[in-house]
């Protein structure tokens, strides 16, 4: 009886994983969809205007659903904030320095550009900078550790497969438009590199605000860069 409960439990938080996944990926498409909007008939600028207020309308969902998780994990995260951030630091910057090394290779040695995805958020940033600040810095890394963090992890207990399938999917999620061709799957490196530091950061605290935190660091360390570079 006992084999069979956890057998029972870990197939509810698989679908439960599936379907966190599956709203991740599928919301905003819904949203559209709902309100009639055409993605490709609008403005950049009102395209991120309309998607920000999808992504806020799945982050309160989020939220709702992992309250709790939340609650629990905000709670510790600040009593030990100190000794928190220095681990994230460290766990951040070990995927940091693959995805850096790993862009300049495929910049420089292959002469690639940079991923389809990155080009387009940078894009998106010139329209409405504010709105995409939001959504990159506070939206997005609640979300995506939820959905590629804690839900993945609840589903699989085996720490490896756990942290290459969290990676695994959080890099190719984010590259699925820059692949034309096989060697474009190179673009999995530097996106993977982040995933798997942070699903082993995350496997190692068992605090969702430890990747959180670090995601958001890395998001907003993202946009400042190009946005000072843009000024010089």
């Amino acid at each position: 009886m006992k084999k069979e409960k956890i057998i029972k439990e870990k197939l509810i938080y698989l679908l439960k994983s599936l379907g966190i996944i599956f709203l991740f990926l599928f919301f905003s498409s819904i949203f559209f969809g709902i309100f009639n909007i055409n993605p490709q008939k609008i403005s950049d600028k009102k395209y991120i205007i309309y998607l920000t207020l999808s992504n806020t309308i799945l982050f309160a969902i989020f939220v709702y659903i992992y309250r709790k998780t939340l609650l629990k994990d905000g709670k510790n995260f600040i009593k030990n904030f100190g000794d928190n951030i220095e681990l994230s630091i460290k766990y951040w910057l070990i995927g940091f320095v693959i995805m850096v090394a790993s862009n300049l290779f495929i910049t420089f040695i292959l002469n690639k550009s940079i991923a389809a995805n990155e080009d387009q958020i940078r894009t998106y940033i010139d329209s409405i900078p504010l709105l995409m600040i939001i959504d990159t810095v506070i939206l997005a890394p609640v979300m995506e550790e939820l959905t590629f963090r804690k839900s993945i992890k609840d589903a699989i207990s085996n720490k490896w497969v756990y942290v290459l399938t969290s990676g695994i999917i959080f890099g190719g999620l984010h590259i699925l438009s820059s692949i034309n061709s096989p060697i474009d799957l190179i673009y999995l490196i530097p996106y993977s590199a982040l995933g798997i530091s942070f699903a082993l950061l995350y496997h190692r605290t068992d605090n969702i605000f430890s990747t959180i935190s670090i995601h958001a660091m890395h998001n907003l360390l993202a946009v400042v860069v190009y946005l000072l570079g843009n000024l010089i």
